[in-house]
C-alpha cells in the first residue's frame, strides 16, 4: 500500500506552484518541520530553550528528542493517529515544547479532510508562542502561512506570516515573500513592460501616440 503524501512534500509542491519552480523534499522538511535540524547534536541548546521553564537533564532531553523523532517517522510512514497520540503525550508532559506543536500540526495536515483546520492553527500559534529560537519561529510562521493559504484566508495574513518566517531565516518563506510581495509584483510588471518596449519600440511608440 503506497504511503500518503507527506505534508512537507505537499508544501514542496505548493511552493513550487507559488514560485514557479520545484524544490527538494528534504530541504522543505528541514525548513518546515525541522526534522533533521531539531535532532542535530548542535541544536540541543535550541531544544533546551523551548523547555526553559521546565529544567531537564541531558539524558531526559535526548529521550524526548528521540520520542519526537519516532512520532515524525510514524507520521511519514502513514501511522498518523499514532504520531498524533505520541506528540500529544509529549505536549502533555512538556506543554511549552514548541517543536512538538509544530510537528503535531503537520501530522494533523496528513489526516484525510476532517475539518481540523482550527486544531492546526491552534498548534502553530502555540509553537509561535512558546518558541525561544529563530529556527522554530521561522518554521511555525511559514507553515501557518501555507495552511492559511490552503484555507483561502486573507492574503494580508498569509503574507504577514511568510514575512515573519523570512524574518527568522526560513528559506521557503524568503522565496515566497520575494514572489508574493505586492510591491515586487508591481515592480515585476513594470520591468516586464519595459522589456517589451525595448524589444518592440515601434509598438510602444504607436501605443503612446494613437492615431
Amino acid at each position: 500500500m503506497p504511503l500518503k503524501e507527506s505534508a512537507s512534500t505537499h508544501d514542496a509542491n505548493l511552493v513550487g506552484i507559488l514560485l514557479g519552480s520545484t524544490m527538494d523534499g528534504e530541504f522543505v522538511r528541514d525548513e518546515i518541520a525541522g526534522v533533521h535540524r531539531s535532532y542535530n547534536t548542535d541544536t540541543s541548546n535550541e531544544c533546551r530553550a523551548s523547555l526553559s521553564s521546565e529544567p531537564i537533564d541531558e539524558e531526559q532531553l535526548h529521550l524526548l528528542q528521540q520520542r519526537e523523532l519516532e512520532a515524525v517517522h510514524l507520521a511519514e510512514t502513514g501511522h498518523i493517529e499514532q504520531a498524533i497520540a505520541q506528540l500529544t503525550q509529549i505536549i502533555d508532559e512538556y506543554p511549552q515544547y514548541a517543536s512538538a506543536y509544530n510537528n503535531r500540526a503537520q501530522a494533523y495536515r496528513l489526516q484525510p479532510s476532517t475539518g481540523n483546520e482550527q486544531l492546526i492553527i491552534d498548534d502553530l500559534d502555540a509553537a509561535i508562542r512558546y518558541a525561544d529560537n529563530r529556527q522554530m519561529l521561522g518554521r511555525a510562521h511559514t507553515q501557518k502561512a501555507i495552511v492559511l493559504r490552503e484555507m483561502g484566508q486573507n492574503e494580508d495574513e498569509v503574507f504577514y506570516n511568510f514575512s515573519q518566517g523570512a524574518k527568522y531565516g526560513n528559506e521557503i518563506a524568503r522565496m515566497a515573500v520575494a514572489r508574493e510581495n505586492p510591491y515586487a509584483k508591481l515592480c515585476g510588471k513594470m520591468v516586464t513592460e519595459a522589456m517589451r518596449q525595448l524589444r518592440n519600440p515601434a509598438a510602444a511608440g504607436s501605443a503612446k501616440n494613437p492615431q
